[in-house]
């Protein structure tokens, strides 16, 4: 299979694609191909014909340039995740660091929603209720309901294979029930006025 000149000035072709002088239909075969690792299933979507669709697609995968192609597909992918990797560290690091005075003023009243740390807003708080007291127009009642957080933290330590096996599970229950007893403890004080 021969590429044209033109066929590298094609407007819809990726500039990855370019970059690996890949036609439009290679460049539909490397991305079809990096969806499932199947040649052949990769090159029926990217339209090519032909009678042996399995030496094609071979033929396709032992090409230089798309081999450099999915290569760099790959590494770009990679990078990517990273970065996702460390937004979402850095995300549950703020929401398990994340403390009720936050919140709240000097004075100890509730602030406003719009003065609170994005990990309140987007993450930590499930509800707030606002409730004015019966017989005063100018007192209000908060009550304000937390994402369990350590319930979170389980869920990414499991993610990242920081428990054990399902043959530790019981010893792994033990402790998270111990760090949620503790926890609980913890917000139960912080809610405390002194």
């Amino acid at each position: 299979m021969s590429m044209q000149e033109s066929d590298l000035a094609i407007p819809d072709v990726a500039l990855w694609a370019m970059r690996h002088r890949l036609t439009r239909q290679q460049a539909i075969f490397v991305e079809a191909y990096r969806q499932d690792f199947d040649p052949v299933k990769a090159l029926r979507i990217a339209g090519f014909a032909g009678r042996d669709e399995k030496a094609l697609a071979m033929k396709l995968l032992n090409q230089r340039n798309i081999q450099a192609a999915l290569k760099a597909r790959n590494e770009e992918l990679h990078c990517r995740a990273e970065e996702m990797r460390e937004a979402a560290l850095e995300w549950t690091r703020d929401m398990l660091e994340a403390e009720l005075s936050d919140i709240f003023d000097p004075n100890e009243r509730l602030r406003p929603v719009a003065d609170w740390p994005v990990v309140w807003r987007k993450g930590l708080v499930r509800s707030l209720k606002v409730q004015s007291k019966p017989g005063h127009s100018t007192k209000f009642e908060f009550q304000i309901k937390i994402a369990d957080r350590l319930r979170f933290l389980e869920l990414m330590m499991r993610h990242l294979g920081m428990l054990g096996p399902r043959i530790k599970r019981n010893e792994d229950k033990k402790l998270l029930a111990a760090a949620r007893a503790a926890q609980l403890n913890a917000d139960r004080m912080a809610l405390r006025k002194p």
